[in-house]
């Protein structure tokens, strides 16, 4: 028998206003939903599936194996949405913890980082009664967290203190007492054990095999969501190792290195730039176009010297780059044969600015 429900005195009791017509008697929630489009699109709010999900939760021993079957598929289907933005990791863990807390009892629920060669788990998030905890780092044990991890198992508690592990490690809590029932997924990807995804309750028998699969679903989309998470931050990681790396190859060189944008901006120098072009009462000006001075200041140093490079920079705006070395005169050192050589840059294909190099030559 179906469960009987009445949408819409439950949305209004939960401060909904509907701008549809809700029948007054009871129907079965499913073909009534299947009979009000417009109630369906209504229902797509994330808050309001969330707590319609809990009700019908709430009332799974009374409901059909079909329509809890409907429900879990409705659950899974939300995480889906959570996480089709990238997301960092803790944030991924956040977003699941908000769409599971309608299905399932998740008093306390976290995931642990699984370092195999170490044979450690970190608790990189967690949460007890809706407060994130900090975490931390422990050694497997015979915990269904460490079994979860090291046999990449899942792991069902229906009632701890009855027939669970003996507990070695806890994290301090405002509550006393142990968890009674427990869910840990190991979070697989490319067959490998990332880590595990737990809930736990302080009742008993909280969680069935229906849970158990329930768990293993959002347990493959917490995979997936935290290696694209890592991969994101691995590329982020190792541009920035090359940035660094290139940084320092810039800063040391020996010739005077000057780079504009595609504005013609004065955007970066290095050292030998600055010793070179700054007089000792001058300066150079980033972000502005060379051939437009400040205040009476070039961004350049000079006037002079800015007369010599606008036409080099504007070749290099439009994509072409003077083949042969520029012989540049400085008016303040004019016993300095210093010449210029530049080339494009380009960005998507196109030019970018470009970047001229500035060596002296010897006498």
């Amino acid at each position: 028998m179906s469960t009987l429900l009445n949408p819409g005195t439950a949305m209004q009791r939960e401060g909904y206003k509907l701008s549809l017509f809700v029948p007054r008697q009871p129907v079965l929630v499913n073909s009534w939903i299947r009979n009000q489009p417009s109630f369906v699109t209504f229902f797509d709010e994330p808050a309001c599936q969330r707590r319609l999900r809990k009700r019908c939760f709430r009332k799974r021993g009374q409901m059909k194996r079909s329509d809890r079957l409907m429900a879990r598929l409705a659950t899974l289907r939300a995480v889906s949405r959570a996480l089709a933005r990238p997301l960092d990791v803790p944030d991924v863990l956040r977003a699941v913890y908000a769409e599971l807390s309608p299905a399932l009892d998740v008093t306390i629920c976290f995931f642990g980082r699984y370092d195999a060669p170490g044979q450690v788990v970190e608790v990189i998030w967690q949460v007890h009664n809706g407060d994130e905890l900090p975490g931390g780092h422990f050694p497997l044990g015979d915990g269904p967290t460490s079994q979860a991890s090291r046999e990449c198992l899942p792991q069902l508690i229906r009632h701890w203190s009855k027939e669970g592990p003996r507990v070695q490690l806890q994290y301090a809590t405002d509550r006393p007492g142990l968890p009674e029932s427990a869910l840990a997924m190991p979070v697989v990807f490319d067959d490998q054990v990332m880590g595990v995804f737990a809930v736990q309750s302080y009742q008993p028998d909280a969680y069935d095999d229906e849970d158990l699969a329930l768990m293993q679903g959002v347990a493959d989309q917490v995979a997936v969501a935290i290696a694209r998470s890592r991969h994101a931050t691995r590329r982020a990681a190792e541009a920035e190792g090359r940035a660094l790396e290139v940084e320092s190859i810039f800063a040391s060189l020996p010739d005077a290195l000057l780079v504009v944008d595609g504005q013609g901006r004065l955007v970066r120098v290095n050292q030998a730039a600055r010793k070179l072009l700054c007089l000792v009462d001058g300066s150079l000006i980033l972000g502005q176009p060379v051939h437009e001075p400040q205040e009476g200041l070039w961004p350049l140093g000079t006037e002079t010297l800015t007369q010599q490079l606008v036409p080099i920079v504007d070749r290099l705006r439009q994509g072409d780059a003077p083949e042969d070395e520029i012989p540049i005169v400085f008016d303040h050192r004019p016993e300095r044969t210093v010449g210029c050589k530049a080339s494009v840059l380009l960005k998507g294909g196109t030019p970018a600015g470009g970047l001229l190099i500035l060596r002296e030559k010897a006498a």
